[in-house]
């Protein structure tokens, strides 16, 4: 686990503006619609990261951050393929927006 932690605090550091990444080989994902897990809301530093990780890998696979201020913020996601979908999952996630990867695109819910 601790590894895991290090090497996605790399990679947290070199894209502060964001990321999307497979925890299985941290490769980066770059094409559908991604809606944070509402478990992990408001998951930031260390002790954040640790829950969101032990989260993805019991659920998805998947984690997203990005650094707002002085605080990285780390979720689990899930990637959709559909704005509708991602828009469902959203408001059942309690999300506050969703978020294309191809274009950018950002919805507040």
């Amino acid at each position: 686990m601790e590894d895991l932690i290090l090497k996605i605090k790399r990679i947290a550091k070199e894209n502060p503006e964001g990321f999307t990444i497979s925890i299985k080989d941290l490769s980066h994902i770059k094409k559908g619609w991604i809606v944070a897990l509402k478990e992990t809301q408001n998951s930031f530093g260390d002790k954040g990261l640790r829950k969101v990780i032990e989260t993805s890998l019991k659920t998805t696979y998947m984690v997203g951050g990005w650094k707002e201020e002085k605080l990285f913020y780390f979720d689990t996601v899930q990637i959709f393929n559909t704005e509708a979908e991602a828009i469902q999952a959203g408001i059942e996630n309690d999300q506050i927006s969703i978020y294309n990867l191809e274009s950018g695109k950002l919805i507040y819910l």
